[in-house]
Formats: structure tokens, C-alpha cells, sequence
């Protein structure tokens, strides 16, 4: 059994999953992962692609043609039954299923411990932290890696997870790793990047971070548009609450998992208590080290913490 870390529980796993932060000592995980016969989704139920699930508001089964069925449980197991044994053959996982264990399977983890899960990025900057919304392509994993580059944490590129805490919302540290266009990797001068070993999602290259193990407070949600000048710009608060559940990561699920109202009360609570900004920006890359640099002091004019990331 492997043994990681990863949105602030600890994992055994059957699987290598090489991208995940190791954890030395894990006598009571929180989550386990291992392999099982499972039957999958029937064809019947409407699929996304080659996707098709099945949710309760204690499982999920998702099944992925060509690849095999997980089912997630409780938010405390993961089964994974491969179609074809040479999808797990080796040392590790084809890359495209060690993607799904750390990203989508993640994600329903989260949702069923009870936190909200964005399709998103977030970084932090001297204690705080910062999420990025907006649509596919709007440049969310090109904005979390600019401030890589510029020396502060990524705290996930993909998937973020926040739950309440004490003083307000809490970012759990995701998987440590961007996944990038050369141009963007070239642009911010981003060394040690791998192309995915079994050829899988050939354009994109992934960059493994140092982890982060303990989160951080939320103080900002950025939207990100396109614009011809740099700008940040309020947000009115019904708008906050319409961006945080149009980039729910598990919507599809909410009503099966009976997660509808939880859902609405977690945007509502951030959108009352985080604030909000439209990030206005040119599609350049050159403009990246500016972007950075008016975010993180505009993050310092929030009220300090005492972490130190």
C-alpha cells in the first residue's frame, strides 16, 4: 500500500499515485483506495463524452469507456475496477487514470465530506489565499502558474476545495502540479515540465510543485475576463453567488447527492464573507508578472494572518 496526502486527509492506496505528497505514517487513513469488481454504469443512464454516472447521496459510480468504473463511497473509499489489466499494468497507472484518481475522484471526495468544490485555481500569498474563476481556457492554470514563477504557492490548479473554518472559509492544499501549454511553460520560463508518459493529453505539460500540507484562509475570489487593459473591478454580491455555482465542480451531482441547498448555503457564505473581483486582463503573456504583482497587493490590504506561505 502507498500512503499520501492530499485536500487535508490522508490516503492508502493500492495504487502508485506519484503526483500526490507522500505521507510516512498512516495507521487510520481518512480515504482508501484499492481495486474491486464493480459493475458499471449501464449504458442506458446519459453520458458526457465517454462518461457516465450514477450518484446517492452516499456513492458515486462513474464509469469512463476504454478506461473502467470507480465508485466513491462515503467520502472515505474509492474503488477503481479497470477494463482492460493493462491500464494498471507496471509500476504506476497509465497517466490518464492517475488524472482521474487526483482530480475528478478527489473532487467527489470532497463533495462528500461536505465542502465546496470549485472548478477553479487558488494560490496563496503571505498567509493568504486567492481563487481564480472563470470559464475553460479563461486562463485559470496560465494565472496559478504566474505566480509559481514569481516564487508564491499554487495551491491547486484545477480543482479547489474549501471548507469553513473558524474565522471563514479555508482553502485545502490540492494536488502539488500545474498542467500547462508549452507556450505559457516557455512564456514564464517554467523548467522541469514532463510530457504524460502514455502520450495521453500530448499538448499539455505538467509541472510537479513542492506540496503544501496545511490550508489556508480565503480572503479573495477573483473572476477572470478578457480586456484590453489590466483592471479589477467589484463584484455585486447576487453575481458572486451565480459564478460559484455555475463553477461548482460537482454540480451534475447535486441534485442525485441531495447536495442542492448545501451547495447554495457554502456560495452563499463565501459570497457574503470573501470579496469579490472581476480581473480584467489582456490574452498576453507578457502582461503575466504585472497580473501577479497588482493581485498580491491587492491581497496584502486584507487583514494579515499568521501563516506565512
Amino acid at each position: 500500500m502507498f500512503r499520501y496526502t492530499a485536500y487535508g486527509f490522508t490516503i492508502r492506496s493500492a495504487f502508485e499515485l506519484p503526483e500526490l505528497p507522500t505521507r510516512d505514517d498512516v495507521p487510520s487513513p481518512d480515504v482508501v483506495i484499492d481495486d474491486g469488481q464493480l459493475e458499471p454504469v449501464p449504458d442506458s443512464v446519459p453520458g458526457e463524452g465517454t462518461r457516465r454516472i450514477q450518484a446517492t447521496p452516499t456513492q458515486c459510480r462513474l464509469t469512463y469507456d476504454g478506461i473502467g468504473t470507480f465508485l466513491v463511497e462515503d467520502g472515505s473509499r474509492v474503488t477503481f475496477d479497470a477494463e482492460d489489466d493493462s491500464i494498471t499494468a507496471g509500476d504506476v497507472p497509465r497517466k490518464v487514470v492517475r488524472r482521474l484518481f487526483e482530480n475528478e475522484m478527489m473532487g467527489v471526495l470532497c463533495h462528500q465530506r461536505g465542502a465546496l468544490v470549485l472548478h477553479a485555481s487558488a494560490v496563496a500569498v503571505e498567509g493568504r489565499a486567492a481563487v481564480f474563476l472563470g470559464p475553460r481556457g479563461a486562463g485559470k492554470s496560465t494565472t496559478a502558474a504566474a505566480f509559481h514563477a514569481a516564487g508564491y504557492t499554487t495551491l491547486e490548479d484545477d480543482v479547489v476545495g474549501i471548507q469553513p473554518g473558524e474565522d471563514g472559509p479555508i482553502v485545502l492544499p490540492g494536488v502539488p502540479q500545474l498542467r500547462l501549454k508549452p507556450d505559457a511553460i516557455d512564456a514564464l520560463e517554467i523548467e522541469g515540465t514532463t510530457r504524460p508518459e502514455d502520450g495521453t493529453d500530448s499538448v499539455k505539460r505538467y509541472k510537479q510543485l513542492e506540496p503544501r500540507h496545511e490550508p489556508v484562509p480565503l480572503v479573495a475570489c477573483y473572476l477572470l475576463t478578457t480586456g484590453e487593459t489590466l483592471s479589477l473591478e467589484p463584484v455585486d454580491p447576487q453575481r458572486r453567488v451565480i459564478e460559484l455555482i455555475s463553477r461548482t465542480y460537482t454540480g451534475g451531482m447535486l441534485e442525485e447527492t441531495d447536495a442542492t441547498g448545501t451547495n447554495l448555503e457554502h456560495c452563499s457564505k463565501v459570497a457574503t464573507t470573501v470579496p469579490f473581483r472581476r480581473l480584467s486582463r489582456p490574452q498576453r503573456h507578457d502582461e503575466l508578472p504585472t497580473l501577479v504583482e497588482r493581485v498580491a497587493a491587492d491581497l496584502r490590504e486584507f487583514a494579515p494572518v499568521s501563516s506565512s506561505v
